[in-house]
């Protein structure tokens, strides 16, 4: 596993050399680049129709991290066919401080005049993370040194917003617990299965519906995403279990200038899972794996108001839950309540992104995210 400090260096420098291989060697217009020519404001479309790229800062308050920072380059191309998302690939690293490093590269695009649509991705990481476990406020770190591919495709049925198709997972895990005292040993002698190293392989399939006007930052029109895969020893899994997502953002615009958002996301795992493959209520202003279970529901909605044509505000709201079958782990979670705002800025007027910063409030802690497109854009597809 290489350290936090060289992974890091490697990124940034295939960031840099993407970049010049994106953009053929000139003269370089600032102005042309970085202003957009019909309302004088900064805005990075130019740059990035020119084949460019986009630097995102990233700075990490997620408490399960203890917080950290990264950057994120977004290679945007605008897409030949109507229709189609633009392809686009994500290169990124970062460092946090509890001792947390990682960085991956992935790319999504499309061929056959926009008929199918790919993604593909590749990830490795050396993460300490906190469970909850049998429902208490204690948390025990675990850390996990993993490596993670993954790879689907997805046919566009003519003349319809759905697209199916088959997702291949492959991803090793190298766990170790720590913990100590009478709750360490319980847990050890639950998650000792799990400890070492471990491979997961699965093949599975996706069902997608999307009428969004826009893949960045939505003000209109569904993405719905059905997905379930199947870990198993056959493909050389060394747990066989099933994993599944079903996920729902809806948008539909309030006059000229209020929207409103929603999402429902369901995930769901079998027994034989690893403990931390288990789905989480993932909601702004709830800490990574302080919630979950077999099942975890997240509802969120978000109310969006244009206050120019560049600068937005958002106010949005959730509530999650956990559901437990037999997991002898954690415990069923219920009445989880957030509650947060933020400023949006189009820093790409013609792509239709964004770029902001959010503040929520969850039942523990407040947190503070810098979002790039829409919050949700993790979850739709």
């Amino acid at each position: 596993m290489p350290s936090g400090k060289r992974l890091y260096k490697v990124l940034i420098a295939g960031i840099l050399l993407l970049e010049v291989a994106a953009k053929p060697a000139q003269a370089f217009d600032w102005r042309a680049n970085f202003i957009d020519p019909d309302d004088g404001y900064f805005d990075v479309s130019g740059f990035v129709g020119g084949g460019g790229f986009i630097p995102v800062p990233v700075i990490i308050t997620e408490p399960a991290v203890k917080g950290g920072l990264g950057l994120m380059g977004q290679f945007v191309h605008t897409p030949t066919s109507p229709g189609t998302p633009p392809d686009r690939t994500v290169a990124g690293g970062a460092v946090t401080r509890n001792g947390s490093k990682g960085g991956g590269l992935l790319h999504q695009g499309s061929f056959g005049e926009g008929r199918f649509v790919y993604r593909v991705g590749f990830g490795l990481a050396d993460v300490t993370l906190p469970i909850f476990p049998f429902g208490g406020r204690s948390e025990i770190d675990y850390e996990n040194k993993a490596i993670f591919g993954f790879a689907n495709i997805r046919y566009r049925v003519p003349d319809t917003p759905v697209s199916l198709g088959p997702r291949f997972i492959y991803r090793t895990s190298d766990v170790s617990l720590k913990a100590a005292g009478p709750l360490g040993d319980r847990v050890s002698g639950l998650l000792e299965r799990f400890s070492g190293k471990n491979q997961y392989v699965a093949l599975g399939f996706s069902l997608n519906f999307d009428t969004r006007n826009n893949a960045f930052t939505p003000t209109k029109g569904i993405n719905a995403i059905f997905k379930y895969d199947f870990y198993t020893e056959t493909l050389g899994s060394d747990a066989e279990f099933g994993s599944g997502q079903l996920a729902v953002h809806a948008f539909a615009e309030l006059g000229d200038n209020w929207s409103l958002g929603g999402k429902l996301r369901f995930d769901t795992v079998t027994a034989n899972a690893p403990f931390f493959m288990a789905p989480g209520v993932d909601l702004r202003g709830v800490q990574y794996g302080r919630y979950q279970g077999d099942m975890a529901l997240s509802l969120e909605a978000e109310l969006r108001r244009q206050l120019s044509s560049r600068w937005a505000a958002v106010a949005f709201g959730g509530y999650g839950a956990t559901f437990v079958n037999k997991s002898r782990l954690y415990r069923a979670e219920s009445g989880i309540w957030t509650y947060g705002a933020g400023v949006r800025y189009r820093i790409a007027r013609k792509l239709g992104i964004d770029v902001g910063l959010d503040v929520a409030r969850g039942p523990e802690d407040t947190v503070f995210y810098i979002q790039f497109g829409h919050a949700w854009a993790m979850t739709m597809d």
